[in-house]
C-alpha cells in the first residue's frame, strides 16, 4: 500500500520562533514521516524579519521544509493584502507533495483565505484544522481579553466586539465573523487540544460534530527526579516575556518575597514587545531583585535542563491559555506546575492532585502559595509523583486514525 501523503501547515517555524504551535507541528510532521505507511512535508509561513532574502508571495526551504514568505496582513480580518503570488507557490506545494490530507495549525499569517485556495488547488485533499488559539474568535490577537483593562472574555459577539474596539463598527465584526465562517465550512474537521478551546468554539458557531477533543502531548523527557531537596524553593518561568503571560504579576510576587531565600528565575525572550512593555518589565523585574533574575532567551536545547534546575514551574497567564507546552513538558519531566487556574491550564493541571492552581493575576496569592510551598517538600514530592505521564504515541495515532478516516470518506 502507498504512503499516506500529509502536508503540515503552520504560521512558523521552530528554527525562529519558539511557540508551541509551531513546535508540536513540526513535530508531529517529522514522526509522521518517519513511519513507513506516511509521507509528510511540513510548511512554515516567514516574514521579512525571518526571510528578508525571500520576496513576498515567494516558496523557499528552510532544511526539508517548505517557506511561503508573506508580506502585508490584516490581522482583523485574517486577510493577506500582499498580492496573489502565493497562491502560485502553494500551487507548486501541492504539485510536489500531492497531499491526501492538508493539517492547518492555524490561519495567522497564511490567512484564512488559504481555504478556499486549498479547495480550488487540491479539491481531493481533506482538510485538517487544528484550533490552537482564538484568533478567529477574538480580534485583539486571539487573546480574548478586553484592550482597555485586560479583563478576560469568554463569549465573542458583535456588541461585545465593538465595545472592545469602538473605532469598528458591530456590522462590521458580523460580518467578519461571517466571512471566516464561511470559510470555515470547508475544513473537514476540527481538532481542539482542550475542552475550554473547544466550548468557545461551539459558543462561537461551530458545530460541535465537527470539532473533536485531542489534547496535546510532548515525548518523554528525562525524569528530573522526585527526590525533593530540603526546601524546595527554586521557582522558573519558561516561554514569551509578554503582558498576557503573567510575568508582571510572577514578579509582583517576587517582589512579596523579599528577605525570603527563595529564587524566581525567568527564561524567555521580550520579542518584538513594544517599548512600553519593557520599561514596565525592567521596572518590576528591578523591584523584585534578589529574588527574580531573567536570564534572557533559551533554546530548544535546553529546555529539559531548565526545567530540571527547577522545583517548580509557574504558568501564571492571564488569559485563556489553550494547552502550554511548557506545563506539558514539566509534566514529562516530573516537575509539579503551579499555574492559574482558568482555561486549558486548569484541564492540565489538577490542583493539589499534581499541582497547583491560584487566581490569575492575584501577586498576593501567588506570593503566599510560592512561601508556603517552599517549606513542603512532602507536597513537593507528593505533587511530583503525581505529575500525569501522557502517552505522545497515543497523540501521534490518533492523528493516524483520524487522516486514515478522512481518506477513507467518499467523496461528496
Amino acid at each position: 500500500m502507498s504512503k499516506m501523503r500529509i502536508l503540515q501547515i503552520a504560521h512558523d517555524h521552530p528554527d525562529w520562533t519558539s511557540g508551541g504551535t509551531e513546535i508540536l507541528a513540526h513535530r508531529l510532521t517529522r514522526d509522521l514521516d518517519a513511519r513507513d505507511d506516511f509521507g509528510a512535508r511540513f510548511l512554515a509561513a516567514a516574514t521579512s524579519l525571518q526571510r528578508p532574502d525571500v520576496a513576498p508571495g515567494a516558496l523557499a526551504a528552510q532544511g526539508e521544509d517548505f517557506v511561503l514568505r508573506t508580506g502585508a496582513y490584516d490581522r482583523f480580518s485574517m486577510t493577506r493584502l500582499d498580492g496573489t503570488d502565493w497562491v502560485g507557490s502553494l500551487a507548486r506545494v501541492l504539485d510536489a507533495t500531492r497531499p491526501e490530507i492538508v493539517h492547518l495549525h492555524g490561519l495567522d499569517r497564511i490567512g484564512a483565505e488559504v481555504l478556499p485556495a486549498l479547495r480550488r488547488l487540491a479539491p481531493r485533499a481533506r482538510i485538517v484544522l487544528t484550533l490552537h488559539d482564538y484568533q478567529l474568535i477574538c480580534p485583539n490577537d486571539g487573546l480574548m481579553l478586553t484592550p482597555r483593562d485586560g479583563a478576560r472574555c469568554d463569549l465573542a459577539g458583535a456588541d461585545r466586539c465593538h465595545r472592545c474596539f469602538p473605532e469598528i463598527s458591530a456590522a462590521r465584526h458580523a460580518l467578519r465573523r461571517a466571512h471566516l465562517m464561511a470559510l470555515l465550512d470547508l475544513v473537514d474537521v476540527f481538532l481542539a487540544p482542550s475542552a475550554f478551546l473547544r466550548d468557545r468554539f461551539v459558543a462561537w458557531g461551530l458545530d460541535p460534530a465537527r470539532v473533536r477533543l485531542v489534547p496535546n502531548a510532548v515525548p518523554a523527557m528525562p525524569l528530573a527526579g522526585t527526590a525533593p531537596r530540603a526546601r524546595p524553593n527554586r521557582f522558573a518561568f519558561l516561554g514569551n516575556i509578554a503582558r498576557h503571560k503573567g510575568v508582571l504579576t510572577l514578579l509582583e510576587a517576587a517582589a512579596r518575597l523579599t528577605g525570603d531565600d527563595l529564587r524566581v528565575t525567568l527564561h524567555g525572550g521580550l520579542g518584538w514587545a513594544e517599548d512600553s512593555f519593557r520599561a514596565e518589565f525592567a521596572t518590576h523585574l528591578g523591584a523584585a531583585r534578589p529574588v527574580a533574575q531573567h536570564l534572557g532567551a533559551y533554546s530548544r536545547a535546553e529546555v529539559a535542563e531548565l526545567i530540571q534546575r527547577a522545583d517548580w514551574i509557574v504558568v501564571p497567564s492571564i488569559w485563556w491559555e489553550n494547552a502550554p507546552l511548557v506545563i506539558l513538558e514539566a509534566q514529562a519531566a516530573g516537575r509539579p506546575v503551579i499555574t492559574s487556574g482558568i482555561g486549558g491550564m486548569a484541564e492540565l493541571v489538577a490542583d493539589g492532585i499534581n499541582g497547583l492552581h491560584v487566581r490569575p493575576g492575584d501577586a498576593a496569592a501567588l506570593a503566599e502559595t510560592m512561601r508556603e510551598v517552599a517549606d513542603q517538600p512532602e507536597l513537593w514530592a507528593r505533587l511530583a509523583k503525581a505529575a500525569p505521564k501522557r502517552d505522545y504515541d497515543a497523540f501521534v495515532e490518533a492523528h493516524v486514525r483520524l487522516y486514515a478516516e478522512l481518506r477513507d470518506r467518499v467523496p461528496a
